[in-house]
């Protein structure tokens, strides 16, 4: 295929025949079990979780909870490292703490670890350095033979055909590079297809011809054999593209990932979150309900949203919430956020306003100009960006620290911002994933450490849903 958009039912009329689950399911589960010790996934903001249920998350990773990480009794726990908030040195800090830090509780543990650096389905973020830390801290027990590269989302309708990474936009997908995303302010990118996505942001290291690629054709004649060789033959961290277009083509190449990873090869994995589901053997559950999202005594008051993310998708998000009735709106003028001291300031009063709105029993939505750069310097540099950003973050953040009134329901809209509302604003160390209530749209249940126990906290991607996701949110949420 080339780099056009194209009509989802085209490209996916023209593929093979999908796997069905009667063929490939028994041999998904055997590979699973077989597959020794914890996943641990590395989470770059909150939204990894949108594709599992009853798995832990955590928010901390000293010592002491990266040995509790490894003594849960789930073989999928996510560690948050939010770390597409932070400058590129910052988060090779922050990656080579954890690693060594893993490496010391396995060691303790006695337990076998596989590592996923989770990421956007979109392709943003801090891409090859996490990884590539992770490689030089880990590789004491022996080098990585490869990279196993996966951002197919089946849920965001993110598929890598012919390996090019598409995006769902209605009816149509658009190559990755031609849409918003890639225009990121802080981690663009040009090309679409993946061999060039790679060199590009490895800045040739790796060139486009020297990456391998496991087709979806290879995948669906139940090509086991082909797939295990090419994995067998990548060495010192050679790069792999695995192309997807529903979950069962990631089931078949999992099988022969068992088979490779039992004959003793080692890889590191950065994918999005489809991955992570079938790599742990977690079943597809129902949508959630409001039975599912509530303990005994928690339906009573009212709910705040939280809208950091900018993008296009957000924006017609939080139109369409606005026409919901009963929820207020303040906005969050982000030309406030250009110095600390007026950005501290800004934030005492809009907690004054949400304050007074919770407080009568009102909804509330609290979002951010939706021009984000308004009143700011856009030639300043990405490191400078994401310091601006994290300003409006952390004056997001002090509003829900500092309420007087325990909502019934919080929503966390954007990868940094859920992030940050969580760790910082509800004090959360461990959540529980209760699984999404619509497709891509996690839940937490706060623990008994947090400012609000036992509420649901959804963690919402900015990049995903349609112009109708955050109302049906809210309405599930607001239930009876």
């Amino acid at each position: 295929m080339d780099e056009t958009p194209i009509l989802w039912s085209d490209a996916v009329g023209h593929l093979p025949p999908h796997v069905r689950d009667d063929d490939i399911d028994d041999a998904w589960h055997a590979a699973v079990n077989f597959l020794p010790g914890k996943i641990i996934v590395l989470d770059d903001d909150p939204t990894g979780v949108q594709t599992v249920h009853a798995i832990p998350v955590y928010t901390k990773w000293d010592d002491e909870s990266l040995m509790a990480v490894l003594r849960e009794d789930t073989k999928v726990v996510y560690v948050l490292t939010n770390s597409r908030a932070l400058t590129e040195a910052d988060t090779a800090v922050l990656h080579r703490e954890i690693a060594a830090g893993l490496r010391e509780a396995a060691r303790k543990t006695g337990e076998t670890v596989s590592v996923v650096s989770r990421s956007d389905s979109t392709l943003r973020g801090h891409y090859p350095r996490e990884t590539a830390v992770l490689r030089e801290t880990l590789h004491r027990d022996g080098d990585f033979d490869g990279e196993i590269i996966v951002p197919f989302f089946s849920d965001g309708g993110r598929l890598t055909i012919d390996d090019v990474h598409y995006v769902r936009d209605g009816e149509y997908l658009l190559p990755a590079g031609q849409t918003e995303f890639a225009r990121d302010a802080v981690f663009g990118y040009r090309a679409s297809n993946l061999t060039e996505w790679i060199a590009e942001k490895t800045n040739g290291a790796y060139p486009s011809e020297a990456v391998q690629s496991i087709s979806i054709d290879m995948l669906r004649s139940l090509d086991i054999d082909a797939v295990e060789k090419i994995l067998m033959g990548l060495h010192h961290f050679g790069k792999v593209i695995v192309n997807a277009a529903d979950d069962n083509d990631l089931k078949v190449f999992v099988v022969a990932l068992a088979r490779v990873l039992g004959a003793g090869k080692r890889f590191l994995f950065r994918t999005a979150a489809s991955f992570v589901r079938v790599f742990g053997g977690i079943e597809r559950r129902p949508l959630l309900g409001p039975v599912d999202l509530y303990v005994s005594g928690g339906l009573e008051g009212a709910g705040i949203v939280v809208v950091g993310s900018y993008v296009e998708k957000t924006t017609r998000q939080v139109e369409h919430l606005r026409t919901l009735p009963g929820m207020e709106y303040v906005e969050w003028d982000v030309a406030h956020s250009v110095d600390d001291a007026e950005n501290r300031r800004y934030a005492a009063k809009i907690q004054k306003t949400v304050e007074g709105i919770i407080s009568s029993d009102r909804d509330v939505c609290l979002a951010t100009s939706r021009e984000y750069w308004k009143g700011h310097d856009t030639s300043l540099s990405h490191e400078a960006r994401l310091r601006f950003g994290r300003r409006i973050s952390n004056g997001l953040v002090s509003v829900i620290k500092n309420l007087a009134h325990a909502p019934r329901y919080i929503v966390g809209k954007g990868g940094i911002t859920s992030s940050d509302i969580g760790v910082h604003g509800l004090a959360v160390r461990r959540a529980m994933v209760l699984g999404q209530i619509q497709p891509g749209v996690p839940v937490w249940r706060l623990g008994g450490e947090s400012r609000f126990p036992g509420m649901p906290y959804v963690v919402f991607p900015g990049n995903v849903g349609g112009d109708d996701t955050l109302t049906r949110v809210v309405t599930t949420l607001r239930f009876p």
